[in-house]
């Protein structure tokens, strides 16, 4: 998990050193025995774990905080730790590794008492870095605008694996990750649907997450793009869904996006008798797909028919401002 604050050169806006510097190894080449990568350190005996994190939790480690928590870069590692505040320090009494769905989600490795846990750490910035330079945050969407719908896909399935432990994702700027080098997001925050009920709507999560704090109208319109074709990857012939196809909220997202978008035309009452229009008739195409696909799957001779709806329902699509 990694949470930075202002740091706008995670952009590499300008062109890579052309230089290639490499390190001195010539003194270690001596050496009789070699050893290029250190003992992980959860195979460390636990009162060394503990001394580890205690030892990087000091303000040049610092990563970032939420309302509850505070994280820091684990020393020499691939972890952090994140320490609420109410723990203080009393965290590291106790340590366990029997660890349930919702910490599993939330790539936890270890709890360490008092609500401490080592999650993993992951290398890149959030959409919150950017929330007051429209200048960078441009730039930053665009980038992710032009990732490949793979990097889309695997989002969905975060978001869709954590729905399976009945577990939903909290979709603030601070809580994906974006690996603008490989081109990979990572949700970073999931708590039990149970703590606070409310409608599950993936493709309305992903987008909301990737354009807040407001976004370049025809940015957003490419990110809309590439979050419903994400979507519709998932009912490609022969394929099974990552989640109950009732879940691919693409009508929601419709309405979503209708809401993000300006009015390009004098009358706009015709205007809004059109996307009215347009939207019963996504609607409709939407819930005749959901009923092929899930027919589909078990009779595979629908194929062919599913892959003409596929297409009326992406040709709709395409046609939301």
């Amino acid at each position: 998990m990694k949470i930075l604050t202002g740091n706008y050169y995670n952009l590499n806006l300008h062109k890579s050193n052309p230089h290639n510097y490499s390190p001195k190894i010539r003194d270690i080449l001596k050496c009789d025995t070699l050893c290029f990568r250190g003992r992980d350190l959860l195979d460390l005996p636990e009162t060394d774990v503990i001394k580890k994190v205690r030892e990087s939790v000091k303000p040049e480690n610092f990563i970032g905080q939420g309302t509850d928590a505070e994280v820091y870069k684990i020393n020499d590692s691939n972890y952090c730790v994140r320490i609420p505040h109410i723990a203080n320090n009393m965290y590291g009494y106790t340590y366990s590794k029997d660890l349930s769905p919702i910490d599993k989600v939330n790539h936890v490795k270890i709890k360490l008492g008092f609500g401490a846990t080592i999650m993993d750490y992951f290398d890149g910035v959030t959409p919150k870095e950017y929330q007051n330079n429209n200048y960078y945050r441009n730039i930053f969407q665009e980038k992710i605008a032009k990732f490949p719908i793979k990097s889309y896909t695997d989002f969905l399935h975060q978001i869709a694996g954590a729905i399976d432990n009945e577990l939903v994702f909290d979709f603030s700027g601070g809580n994906l990750i974006v690996n603008l080098e490989k081109q990979k997001f990572t949700a970073i925050d999931f708590y039990n649907i149970g703590d606070n009920p409310r409608q599950i709507k993936p493709l309305c999560e992903m987008y909301s997450v990737l354009t807040c704090y407001g976004t370049k109208e025809d940015t957003s319109k490419k990110l809309f793009d590439k979050v419903i074709n994400a979507g519709l990857e998932e009912f490609r012939p022969n394929n099974i869904p990552c989640m109950d196809v009732e879940l691919f909220d693409f009508t929601d997202l419709v309405m979503k996006r209708n809401g993000d978008t300006k009015f390009r035309s004098k009358n706009v009452t015709e205007e809004i008798s059109n996307i009215l229009e347009l939207k019963t008739q996504i609607s409709q195409a939407v819930k005749e797909l959901k009923n092929i696909k899930k027919e589909e799957i078990i009779n595979k001779e629908l194929a062919p028919i599913l892959s003409e709806k596929i297409s009326e329902v992406k040709k709709l699509l395409n046609k939301i401002h």
